[in-house]
């Protein structure tokens, strides 16, 4: 029983950890959409590396589960057995929520900024466009001022 407490406190530990990581990726995230230009490469590259940490947690919580559920009953029934140990990891669990909180607080920021720089960028595409489309069309009128229809001449005179 020693050892699964054990293993579920490490599994809560490792999650803390990489609870921990996706709050600094996110940060780093809210960075690059603050700035002026997005470096939307690096921007991808934290998707990627947190994509990697998200599979981590859910295999974290899949052992977790699967071990808690082993000895869920004689917890249940052996409380004050193992006293310290649930003290211990319901302070995990407390820490985990509030961090899983924070990280979904940050990611509907994160979203939020995302949207306006992605239209921000869709209008300035727009802006170059329009100025594309109107240089050359001022090139094509100024080509055509000095241009003289052919003309049919009469010889006969």
């Amino acid at each position: 029983m020693e050892q699964y407490l054990d293993a579920l406190l490490r599994s809560m530990d490792e999650k803390t950890a990489c609870l921990e990581l996706l709050l600094e990726k996110t940060a780093a995230q809210a960075e690059i959409l603050a700035a002026e230009v997005v470096d939307w490469d690096a921007f991808d590259a934290l998707i990627d590396e947190k994509a990697e940490l998200i599979d981590r947690l859910e295999v974290l919580d899949d052992g977790f589960v699967s071990v808690f559920d082993r000895i869920k009953d004689e917890l249940e029934t052996k409380k004050d057995a193992y006293k310290p140990q649930i003290a211990r990891l319901k302070e995990q669990i407390k820490k985990v929520t509030e961090q899983s909180a924070s990280l979904m607080a940050n990611e509907k920021r994160n979203q939020e900024q995302m949207t306006k720089q992605t239209g921000a960028e869709r209008k300035r595409i727009r802006e170059t466009r329009s100025r594309s489309k109107a240089a050359a069309s001022y090139y094509k009128s100024m080509n055509q001022i000095n241009y003289v229809d052919p003309q049919l001449m009469d010889k006969k005179k």
